[in-house]
């Protein structure tokens, strides 16, 4: 889908948006890497997962919702910039508010979540500095932003670079527009945060064909070996996943 303005997605646009946003979901999602990594570093926290207060910013269909519910979360709540989200979905949510993420506060109190998910949000946005800080804002102190964007630095990311001159997460016929090197993510995202892990998610068109096989022998090897895993998942990752903490140490504002 191709960028559109907030003034375009609210008027001209809008219903050309949501008859593709209602039946969408991105590959985080689909591949089931986001439920994966939020059951992980719930476990390594010791949630409780009925009781997590969750937020899905830009929850679009809500398949991700589902999946929440499925892994045990019933606390959920949901936001985006227009409803989207289907009818059959809804009741899984406690609350489902409406913002632009890039220049209006999220609809919710200080302090309020355990958990903020944005699977493939901050990429599309005009302002994303603005909304890690409202994202800051909403949780409760010790709780966790976790949030994708292309892994640029992958080697086909590279080469598509190199042949094209642009990255293909990037090309002008998509609607991504914040391109967040680390640097840029250290001095402004991460502010206020602490990063307790970063994930890549690796999809199957990496082990296509022949040299997929092969590479997928090297993959499976090197589960034994967590730091060459890591290396590999960096090489090939399609998104890198973000986990940052809230200084858990914050004072809860009043």
């Amino acid at each position: 889908m191709k960028y559109f303005t907030t003034e375009e997605l609210r008027g001209s646009h809008k219903d050309e948006v949501a008859g593709k946003l209602k039946n969408c979901a991105g590959k985080n999602v689909r591949y089931n890497f986001g439920i994966d990594v939020l059951n992980s570093y719930a476990k390594d926290l010791g949630w409780k997962k009925e009781e997590a207060k969750v937020l899905d910013l830009g929850t679009a269909s809500g398949l991700f919702l589902q999946q929440l519910d499925n892994a045990g979360f019933k606390n959920l709540y949901a936001h985006d910039i227009l409803e989207y989200l289907p009818a059959e979905v809804r009741p899984l949510v406690k609350e489902y508010k409406l913002a632009e993420l890039s220049t209006e506060k999220l609809p919710w109190a200080d302090n309020t979540f355990d958990a903020v998910t944005a699977w493939c949000v901050i990429p599309h946005l005009e302002n994303p500095f603005y909304a890690s800080r409202e994202v800051n804002r909403v949780l409760k102190p010790g709780g966790i932003f976790l949030f994708t964007t292309p892994h640029v630095l992958s080697r086909p990311s590279v080469d598509f670079l190199m042949r094209k001159g642009y990255f293909a997460s990037y090309r002008p016929e998509n609607n991504h527009i914040a391109l967040l090197p680390k640097g840029i993510l250290e001095k402004t995202i991460f502010r206020g945060f602490k990063v307790l892990g970063i994930e890549y998610l690796v999809t199957p068109k990496v082990f296509r064909g022949w040299k997929g096989k092969l590479r997928e022998i090297v993959f499976r090897i090197a589960k034994r070996f967590p730091k060459l895993e890591q290396l590999l998942k960096y090489r090939w990752a399609y998104n890198v996943c973000y986990v940052i903490q809230k200084d858990p140490s914050a004072t809860p504002t009043k």
